[in-house]
C-alpha cells in the first residue's frame, strides 16, 4: 500500500496513476484526492507523457467517498472541509490535455465512479460494478451519468442506489468496452500504447474537439459548483433562521424584532 493511497509512474511515455489501499477497496479521503489531483495535473503538463492511465490495486478500482473518514469530519463538526475541498474530477480528467484511460475491476463507486466515467475512454471487466450505492444512505453527488446512458436509466440506477455490472455498463453505453478479467490488462495495454505513438498533440485535440461539444458536461458538474455554498455555513445559517421563527412563535413579530435587534448597537 502507498503512504499516500496512490502511486504515480511513467513508463514508455505512459503516466500510470493507480489507487493503492486495496485492503479497504481504495477509498478517497481528502488527502487521496488532492494527491491524485496534484498527480493527474503534472501529467498532463509532462511533455513526456503522451497518455495517462488510472487504475486500482487490487480487486477494486475504488470504493469511493471513504466513509470512516466523511463519519469522523461529521463528529468533528468539520464536514465543511470535504465539501469546500472536494470539487470534482472535471478539471483533471475532462480538461486535462492528455488522453485519461480508466481500467476497472471490481468495484468502481461513488465519486471512484465518477473518477473512472470521467476518463476520456472507461474499460472494464465483465464483472466490474458502477454505482452510487451512498445514494442509501442519503448522499446525492454531482456525475456524468445522464450524458451517457440518459435520463431514464440514470434516474433507475441512481434513484436507488443499485449498481450496474461491466457487461451491462457496456451495453448501456456507460463504458466503452468490456472484456473477460483475464484480458483487461492487454486491451487497455494495447489502446495507451497506440495513444502513445499517435503523432503529438493529435489525440489532445482531437479530445478537445468532441469535449466542446458536451461542454455542457464541464458547465453543470464543476463551472457552476464553483458558486455552491459551503455546507456548514448553510446548516448554521439555517439554525439562525429557525432560531428567529421559534422566537416569532412565542412572542410575535414586533418582539422577535426586538429581541434580535437588542444584539446590536444603534
Amino acid at each position: 500500500m502507498s503512504a499516500n493511497g496512490f502511486t504515480y509512474r511513467v513508463v514508455q511515455n505512459i503516466a500510470e496513476v493507480t489507487l493503492d489501499a486495496p485492503e479497504r477497496g481504495n477509498p478517497i479521503d481528502l488527502d487521496v484526492y488532492k494527491g491524485l489531483c496534484a498527480a493527474l495535473t503534472a501529467a498532463g503538463e509532462d511533455d513526456n507523457v503522451r497518455a495517462i492511465l488510472l487504475t486500482g490495486s487490487g480487486a477494486d478500482f475504488s470504493v469511493g467517498e471513504d466513509m470512516e473518514y466523511l463519519a469522523r469530519l461529521e463528529r468533528e463538526k468539520r464536514f465543511g472541509e470535504w465539501t469546500r475541498g472536494f470539487r470534482g474530477w472535471v478539471p483533471v480528467t475532462w480538461h486535462n490535455p492528455k488522453f485519461v484511460v480508466a481500467a476497472v475491476r471490481g468495484r468502481a463507486l461513488g465519486i471512484g465512479c465518477e473518477l473512472a466515467l470521467l476518463a476520456d475512454v472507461t474499460f472494464a471487466s465483465t464483472t466490474a460494478s458502477f454505482g452510487h450505492p451512498e445514494t442509501q444512505q442519503g448522499i446525492v453527488g454531482h456525475t456524468i451519468w445522464p450524458w451517457l446512458v440518459g435520463a431514464k436509466v440514470a434516474k433507475e440506477y441512481l434513484a436507488t442506489g443499485a449498481t450496474m455490472s461491466g457487461a451491462v455498463a457496456q451495453q448501456k453505453g456507460l463504458i466503452n468496452a468490456a472484456v473477460e478479467d483475464s484480458a483487461l490488462d492487454a486491451h487497455v495495454r494495447a489502446f495507451v500504447s497506440d495513444l502513445a505513438t499517435m503523432p503529438d498533440g493529435t489525440p489532445g485535440a482531437n479530445k478537445k474537439r468532441i469535449n466542446w461539444a458536451f461542454r455542457d458536461i464541464s458547465r453543470v458538474l464543476y463551472d457552476d459548483r464553483q458558486y455552491d455554498v459551503d455546507f456548514e455555513w448553510g446548516v448554521a445559517a439555517r439554525q439562525v433562521d429557525k432560531a428567529f421563527y421559534d422566537s416569532v412563535a412565542k412572542t410575535g413579530v414586533t418582539g422577535a424584532i426586538r429581541e434580535r435587534d437588542k444584539n446590536f448597537s444603534s
